[in-house]
């Protein structure tokens, strides 16, 4: 099969571009046709928050692509549909995950002409963005308006889109798990080696990582804090990732909170290459999002055998099953967070659930979603 993926990939960072080079080598591996039409430009300078928007890390996903599209040049629109129709493709799958691309992905699709319209996949990150802008309803209905397929990477993003497109046929919908990262290499050493490594001390150790944002609830994990240490003197919180809002505020919030002491802080966005040992030093991941779809970080833990504590949002729920690989708990609730931490500990941490984490890995590889897409296809046509 000849299979297109439009969307962010290689150069550019972050879990949309990471999915679309997995994906792409596992369709490969599976005796298919893959073309990555990629984006030119991703985010005007002025509207992006982080420090730089690729990847030069050692470990990145170096896969060829067409760098064609740019938002806000219609001439690649065209460039951009030029390069799809080229490869002749039996599907092409359109990465969704902000409505800030409505109106291109709707041209593209447009220029694609009548002989593509069935071949037209939305491959669902999100419906709808977590922190939600005016326009994005209209603009997400436009652009998805113009498939004849999607494919869901929750259950939750399959129930938002009936939710959001009432008037879309349920036949016309998939869905297949996300699959875990496995591109990443597991570090080789103990855990007391990955610490050594990174220069932290301590007997345990959670983790927190990816873009600080304010849906992903890292005030609440902070306010959880104290109260974790009184249950489990000695935990420290290792903060991984680049600052995608104000730091100020968390920072006063540390020392507010007289935990300055069990913070160490890597405000930076952290390549292929150093990932594996900070999920090695790490005895659990917590994600205490407020609001979500689905986390590319959990299939990242998964990869790396490292358990998850996680709240009960979007599709969270359905990758992390409560006392099976970790912990499912509320939102926002700093006291729920506290105890799951202080159960995770007193059920024997990390090698109590590794075993666990590592079934539930099998179950989400990559070949699920290489089923589901080749099924896609013959029933297109």
């Amino acid at each position: 099969m000849n299979i297109v993926i439009f969307g962010p990939a290689y150069p550019f960072r972050g879990g949309i571009a990471q999915f679309s080079g997995v994906l792409a080598t596992s369709l490969r591996r599976a005796g298919h046709t893959v073309t990555l039409v990629n984006f030119r430009k991703q985010f005007p300078g002025f509207l992006f928050p982080g420090k730089t928007q690729f990847d030069d890390s050692a470990q990145a996903l170096k896969l060829d692509s067409a760098r064609v599209f740019t938002l806000w040049n219609p001439l690649s629109w065209f460039a951009t549909a030029t390069s799809i129709k080229r490869a002749n493709p039996d599907l092409i799958l359109f990465a969704w995950w902000m409505p800030f691309f409505g109106v291109g992905y709707w041209a593209v699709a447009k220029l694609l002409g009548e002989k593509y319209r069935t071949s037209v996949c939305y491959l669902l990150h999100n419906v709808i963005p977590h922190e939600r802008r005016i326009g994005d309803l209209q603009l997400s209905r436009l652009a998805l308006g113009s498939a004849t397929h999607f494919l869901a990477l929750s259950r939750a993003e399959e129930r938002e889109l009936h939710a959001q497109f009432p008037a879309v046929a349920a036949e016309r919908i998939y869905y297949s798990p996300h699959p875990i990262y496995d591109c990443y290499a597991k570090f080789e050493g103990t855990v007391a080696d990955a610490r050594r490594q990174l220069g932290i001390d301590t007997e345990k150790l959670l983790l927190f990582f990816g873009f600080v944002r304010e849906y992903k609830g890292l005030d609440i994990l902070l306010r959880a804090l104290p109260e974790i240490r009184r249950r489990q003197p000695g935990v420290r919180l290792a903060i991984v990732g680049e600052f995608y809002q104000d730091r100020a505020g968390y920072d006063k919030l540390i020392d507010e909170l007289g935990v300055r002491e069990a913070v160490f802080i890597k405000d930076t966005f952290v390549g292929g290459d150093e990932v594996g040992v900070w999920f090695a030093a790490a005895d659990c991941v917590v994600l205490p999002y407020r609001s979500a779809t689905q986390s590319g970080i959990i299939p990242v833990a998964f990869a790396l055998d490292t358990p998850v504590i996680t709240t009960d949002v979007g599709g969270l729920g359905e990758v992390v099953q409560d006392g099976v690989a970790g912990f499912v708990v509320p939102p926002e609730d700093p006291v729920s967070l506290a105890e799951a931490v202080s159960k995770f500990y007193a059920a024997g941490g990390r090698a109590a659930f590794i075993e666990n984490v590592r079934r539930e890995a099998h179950r989400l590889s990559w070949d699920g979603m290489v089923e589901t897409i080749e099924r896609i296809v013959k029933e297109s046509v």
